[in-house]
């Protein structure tokens, strides 16, 4: 049996830009600290560990949970905004949803979702391209902060749910974190797009036949 682990920003969704504009907006607008939005700066990339990282740095005592469900709600508010002004701007990778379809019709395969976003966001951004979580295992940075644990934790939640042993566990990503931390946890890694150099990488889900092959699947 196979396990997919998807991240979402780039990965599923060509939402990157608008990302990195809400949460920087976010951040300001809540905490007053300005970012240049380089997330590889930090040690763990995710809305999360971006958050408790600038706590830390900025010596900020207030509780760290009303802090996050501050940044959390004027995060979500901004995408909201954007998504109101500009309904058809936000798109999926192109092949991604039937890429989710296709693999949630084989018998060989489970489909999780684990990404560095909170959930709020993550599902929000799908909701918007079309892409249905109902019958997905999902994790996100509003359950762990850092991408290990949040994989770890998906592989978990995936054996929970269909009670089988996993052969393989594969991540699609598209940032150098994401191959990192797949590396750490001996997971098999699929770079989407051109953000990180791997030797089984893909322009965009319309091709993922192309490193099937290369992974023996």
């Amino acid at each position: 049996m196979n396990l997919f682990l998807l991240d979402i920003d780039g990965t599923l969704v060509d939402s990157d830009e608008i990302d990195q504009h809400c949460l920087t907006l976010a951040i300001e607008d809540v905490l007053g600290i300005s970012t240049d939005g380089n997330w590889s700066q930090y040690q763990k990339v995710t809305d999360s560990g971006i958050i408790d990282e600038i706590l830390l740095k900025n010596n900020i005592s207030e509780s760290r949970s009303i802090i996050h469900r501050k940044v959390e709600a004027r995060y979500l508010e901004c995408i909201r905004e954007y998504l109101n002004n500009n309904p058809s701007e936000m798109h999926e990778i192109k092949g991604a949803k039937k890429f989710i379809d296709q693999m949630q019709d084989r018998e060989d395969t489970h489909i999780a979702i684990a990404t560095g976003a909170w959930e709020s966001a993550a599902k929000l951004k799908l909701q918007a391209v079309g892409i249905d979580t109902s019958n997905i295992t999902f994790t996100s940075s509003s359950d762990a902060m850092s991408r290990t644990e949040i994989m770890a934790l998906a592989a978990f939640r995936a054996k929970q749910d269909t009670g089988e042993i996993f052969d393989r566990r594969v991540f699609f990503g598209d940032g150098e974190w994401n191959k990192n931390a797949t590396q750490e946890l001996g997971y098999d890694f699929v770079a989407v797009g051109t953000g990180v150099k791997h030797h089984t990488q893909i322009p965009n889900f319309t091709h993922y036949q192309s490193v099937f092959s290369q992974l023996s699947l």
